[in-house]
């Protein structure tokens, strides 16, 4: 079963749940029904939580959206429906599909074959096309659909042959040979013209209708088709005011029109003319309601009217369900037990895939950030540029490692929050749809990425290590750079987590100075742990800079035995209480000690670990609230 909403360049995205076209296992359709719909919900929808915290209390007003809609898609046609703006049409799709229901009450039946099932039967057997782009812009159209191929067409059932063969077949079927290698671009950045969009829909269409007549059963809603278009379908449910008007074949629709008194004029369009004269001109209300309650009960009189209706009757329907039937199954079919064409181990590979080409294709993810890491490095090391230890350069020192640390955190972890919140639509639909477990996603992804979160932070260390003239020592440069690895990743970490668990790019990065900031304030340089407030003490434990730095201020110190003008009792006496005169006494001085040095490092592992848990946690509870 395929449900689409048509609008825009939908065609790389249409075809990707469907089995492929070979005999002996091609699916057969269903007759899908839907008995007495009716559904209600608020009339305005709270934008922000103060909205939300004001209308707790009062009385919500609510409207009705759909009302006692019912009928049917067949087994091998094309049902189109359409209408004008606030008819009823995606919210009819949404219902069918058991999507995008939040605050709504959903009352009635649907019924496949004449048995009832779940949400996640309906998920499992039908494929649902949104009407806005979603794609992985990095990925060519042939790259996409291997992918869906990979996750859909489940290595138990076909044949690696097999799937390319389906992939080569949709990207023929859809007229993208000649693009079929060329990469799709970030979605809503891409810029067709009306022509183009109009070639789509008619390419996509026909598409749809060659399913169709293959035996499946194929929902959509669309806007304004052209009347060649038009032709294509074989049923159409035309709606207004939240009411089914007519729902049949295509051919008969006009001539119904025409019998209640509003004809086609001739050389017109006759799906503008179906949808224009069921439109609700505010200006002449009434006369348009009257349009409508006439052409519904001229509807209504005709031998499809009765069947519509007979369908709203049927409630005997309802007793032959799935809950009845001897498979049980389904009964406890639910977000955590779905069924996946694909093992975990091939979700994660193939997601592995495709995230691996998102980080060596985006410039924003690869390049850019390696600029700006050499760059930033470069300044940094010559600024500080062999830097000698000496009492006076000691507070350049310690300013060296906590720039270190600075810098990893704020030029990794801040932009990598909008990337992962403009993902997550994809992952949230694509999750909902069964095509792969929320889990095989996260682990593919942080695996995927962590060889830059390795190699970024390593070669940040190197140059500014041996410029600025730190201890000169391999050991203390690997340490150096295992710490710088951790910081990096403790702070990709938490932008994990900010943009799971707002899953909004404004308000994750509005959320993310809030607690950075004072985390890093409490990080030892600029206030030393004796003179923090004991009400901020716990504040500080959980400061990652605090233990970065610490960690690189150890390893540095440690291995300074002697600071040679310390020992010259005429030195004078400089803002760290005297002059030190070896690097114990440094680490004294800022409130640091050496044996804190592997502790530091387990106490960044947990946090990197621990946070990462967090963040999924987050995901796959907003996969769940998704589905």
């Amino acid at each position: 079963m395929m449900l689409a909403e048509m609008m825009t360049s939908d065609h790389l995205e249409l075809l990707k749940n469907q089995e492929p076209r070979i005999p002996h296992i091609f699916p057969e359709g269903i007759n899908l029904y839907w008995s007495s719909l009716n559904v209600t919900g608020p009339e305005t929808k709270s934008t922000n939580f103060l909205e939300k915290f004001r209308n707790n209390g009062s009385k919500k007003r609510v409207k009705e959206i759909l009302h006692n809609v019912s009928g049917m898609a067949e087994s091998g046609k094309l049902l189109a429906i359409m209408g004008s703006s606030g008819a009823g049409k995606t919210t009819l799709l949404n219902v069918l599909t058991s999507r995008s229901l939040t605050n709504l009450d959903v009352q009635g039946s649907i019924l496949i074959d004449g048995k009832r099932a779940n949400r996640w039967k309906i998920r499992e057997m039908s494929a649902f096309v949104q009407q806005h782009d979603m794609f992985v812009g990095t990925m060519t159209a042939r790259e996409h659909l291997q992918f869906m191929a990979r996750l859909r067409m489940g290595s138990e059932y076909y044949s690696e042959e097999e799937r390319e063969s389906r992939v080569d077949q949709v990207l023929t079927q859809m007229g993208l040979q000649k693009c079929a290698d060329t990469v799709i671009g970030i979605p809503n950045q891409l810029k067709d013209s009306h022509v183009e969009r109009r070639r789509d829909y008619r390419h996509v269409v026909q598409a749809l209708r060659n399913l169709a007549d293959y035996g499946m059963t194929v929902i959509i809603t669309i806007h304004q088709p052209s009347s060649q278009v038009y032709s294509l379908f074989h049923n159409v449910c035309l709606m207004a005011c939240g009411r089914v008007i007519y729902l049949g074949p295509g051919d008969q629709a006009v001539p119904l029109f025409e019998k209640c008194g509003f004809p086609c004029p001739s050389y017109y369009n006759p799906a503008d003319h179906l949808i224009r004269t069921l439109a609700v001109i505010d200006s002449d209300r009434a006369t348009s309601m009257k349009t409508i309650s006439k052409i519904r009960q001229g509807f209504l009189s005709t031998d499809l009217g009765q069947s519509v209706l007979a369908i709203g009757n049927a409630n005997k329907l309802r007793a032959a369900s799935f809950a009845t039937s001897s498979d049980t199954s389904e009964k406890t079919k639910t977000f955590f037990n779905q069924d996946y064409n694909a093992s975990f181990f091939i979700q994660f590979k193939v997601l592995f895939w495709r995230s691996w080409l998102t980080v060596i294709r985006d410039p924003n993810l690869l390049s850019v950030r390696l600029l700006q890491i050499i760059i930033t490095a470069l300044i940094t090391g010559l600024v500080f540029f062999q830097t000698p230890i000496t009492p006076a350069t000691i507070i350049s020192i310690n300013g060296i490692m906590f720039n270190h640390i600075r810098n990893m955190n704020f030029m990794l972890q801040f932009p990598n929050v909008p990337v992962i919140t403009a993902e997550l639509p994809i992952v949230f639909r694509e999750n909902a749809n069964g095509v792969y477990r929320t889990s095989a996603y996260f682990l593919a992804k942080n695996f995927a990425e962590l060889p830059q979160y390795i190699i970024l932070p390593i070669l940040y260390n190197t140059i500014v290590y041996w410029f600025s003239g730190l201890f000169p020592n391999f050991w203390n440069f690997c340490f150096a750079s295992l710490v710088t690895i951790l910081i990096t990743n403790v702070a990709i970490s938490i932008s994990y987590a900010v943009a799971t668990i707002f899953a909004n790019t404004d308000v994750a990065m509005t959320v993310l100075p809030i607690f950075v900031v004072p985390i890093m304030a409490f990080g030892g340089f600029f206030i030393t742990f004796d003179a923090i407030p004991s009400y901020f003490t716990w504040l500080s434990s959980l400061s990652y800079f605090k233990y970065g730095y610490e960690a690189l201020a150890i390893n540095e110190w440690e291995s300074v035995t002697v600071i040679p003008e310390c020992l010259n009792s005429t030195v004078t006496a400089f803002a760290l209480n005297g002059c030190p005169k070896n690097g114990y006494e440094v680490l004294e001085s800022i409130d640091f000690s050496a044996y804190h040095k592997w502790f530091n490092i387990s106490i960044l592992f947990v946090m990197f670990i621990g946070i990462r848990i967090i963040a999924f946690v987050a995901l796959l509870i907003r996969s769940y609230m998704n589905a």
